[in-house]
């Protein structure tokens, strides 16, 4: 099977995630990491299913792997650090978000996930400073695009 052929099994794959129909999503990536067992999207996209499985440990160890391989990913960390929310270990999920924030300082979902995390721990302060970020961050992505888009 060819790489545009791969790549075609991935985004059948990425359409069914985003139809919520997870097992044949599934299906399709399982097919891709058998043709390619590095395939990154491949093993984000499945830790995604896995995580709205609650399997939470197969979906920690695509993205252990997923990392290993391209370990400048920031959203590979913010996935990451949604199964240790999911986890209820709030200090690695802070963690793992504050990484993909230092290598994507525009990063609005892990902002607001630190928010999240902030005010579960009582800091209602740090927590508003953090939604206020997501927000600037959101701003500043609009504004780009309409450079971009005229």
């Amino acid at each position: 099977m060819s790489q545009v052929d791969i790549e075609d099994l991935f985004l059948e794959g990425a359409k069914l995630i985003t139809l919520r129909r997870f097992d044949e999503a599934l299906e399709c990536f399982e097919k891709v990491l058998a043709l390619d067992p590095n395939h990154i999207k491949a093993l984000e996209a499945r830790a995604v299913i896995y995580l709205q499985k609650d399997q939470l440990d197969l979906a920690e160890k695509d993205l252990e792997r997923a990392l290993s391989l391209e370990p400048e990913n920031p959203r590979l960390y913010f996935r990451l650090g949604q199964i240790y929310y999911k986890k209820k270990d709030l200090d690695k999920a802070l963690e793992l978000f504050t990484r993909a924030i230092d290598l994507e300082p525009v990063y609005p979902a892990a902002y607001m996930a630190r928010s999240q995390i902030l005010r579960e721990k009582g800091l209602e302060e740090a927590a508003d400073l953090e939604l206020d970020k997501a927000v600037q961050v959101q701003r500043e992505l609009a504004k780009a695009r309409k450079v971009v888009d005229f």
